[in-house]
Order: structure tokens, then sequence, then C-alpha cells
């Protein structure tokens, strides 16, 4: 106990990388109160997920020494944000390059889209679209939204398809009359990016 009468419960962290958080308390036994230091918050989710997309394209800058820390740190993660470790793998196998999109004229990703799509994932709520591929058959799809990505070819959701009971890849560009649904999968998540990241890594 210090001499001013304080007792001080040091910060402590509840995680490490990129989903920390810690707090400060302190005990003034004199005055019989508790008071609460500001609280740490936890790392906002576009941040993390920024550095988790940095991270994946370290092996693609020419630094070795880059690319070694970073592959050290994804291995780290898993022990403190499994999911954030899931997402990194995947994003180094799905997420590797700038997106461009066709030269043949084909429409871009639509903000609208895009912006549905990311409040769905992050919420890991339900959508359901239209869907033409690229033989120009038209489906109708419900999935489990679980990433975005950006490929050469254009902007892909990866998400678990309920119609074909597996993983799937869709272009964003050819998505039409995107809603989303009730629901929550978030129990399911981690589960899904697993199993997603084991067949992308069966295909190599």
């Amino acid at each position: 106990m210090r001499k001013d009468g304080i007792l001080s419960l040091t910060r402590r962290g509840f995680g490490a990388a990129f989903s920390g958080a810690g707090a400060v308390i302190a005990f003034r036994s004199d005055a019989k109160t508790l008071e609460a230091l500001p609280v740490i918050s936890p790392i906002d989710p576009d941040l993390r997920d920024a550095a988790l997309r940095g991270l994946a394209l370290a092996g693609r800058r020419g630094d070795p020494v880059q690319a070694a820390k970073a592959e050290a740190m994804l291995t780290r993660l898993a022990e403190t944000d499994p999911e954030g470790a899931l997402l990194g793998r995947i994003y180094q196998r799905l997420d590797a390059r700038p997106a461009v999109y066709w030269e043949d004229g084909a429409s871009n990703a639509g903000a609208a889209e895009l912006t549905l799509l990311h409040a769905a994932i992050h919420a890991s709520q339900p959508v359901a679209f239209g869907y033409t591929d690229l033989d120009g058959n038209q489906t109708e799809r419900v999935v489990l939204p679980l990433a975005l990505v950006h490929p050469p070819q254009g902007v892909k959701l990866l998400a678990w398809c309920e119609k074909r009971a597996d993983f799937r890849q869709f272009f964003v560009r050819s998505i039409s009359g995107l809603a989303s649904l009730f629901g929550d999968f978030s129990a399911r998540r981690i589960h899904l990016l697993q199993g997603l990241l084991d067949k992308e890594t069966a295909r190599t």
C-alpha cells in the first residue's frame, strides 16, 4: 500500500496485438470510494481489418525480413485473436493485390452493395441476393458473409452459401437485389472461417 492511502491495481492486458484492452482501477480506502480511471478501448474493427490486410501483403513486398516479422505476428495472433489470425491467413491467399477490373467494360462493385456487405460481415448477419455467374446463369442465394477480398478481377464476397451448402466466392458486381436478413451467426463465425481457410489451403 502506498503512503497516500491508495492501493492501485495496475493495468492488465486482456489481449495482445490488435485486440488488447486494459484498465486501471484505483481504490481509495480512506474515502471508501472506488475510482475508475479511463479504460483503454478495444481497437476499432476497421483499423484491425486494415492492419490484418497489411500483414497479409507483407510477403509480397520483396522484403524477407518484413515478411518474416509479419508471419511471426500472425502466428502469435492465433493465441490472442483466433478470428484475426484466420482472416489474416485468408487475406494472404485471396486478398493479395489491390482490385482492378476486367478490361471488357464490366461494371465495378457498387458502393451501396459494399456498404451493406461490410455491415453484414461486421454484424454476422445473413444476406440474400440474386447472382449472375460468368456463364450468365442466374440464381437466388442466401449466404453467411465472411469477408471481402480484392483480387485483380474485382471485389469478391467470401461466404457460406446455404443453397450449395458450401463456401462460395461471388463477384460483388454480379450481385443484384442485395438485402440483409434477420439472424446472427456470430457463434459460428470462427468455425466457418476455419473451414474456408482449410478449403483454400487444400487447393494449393
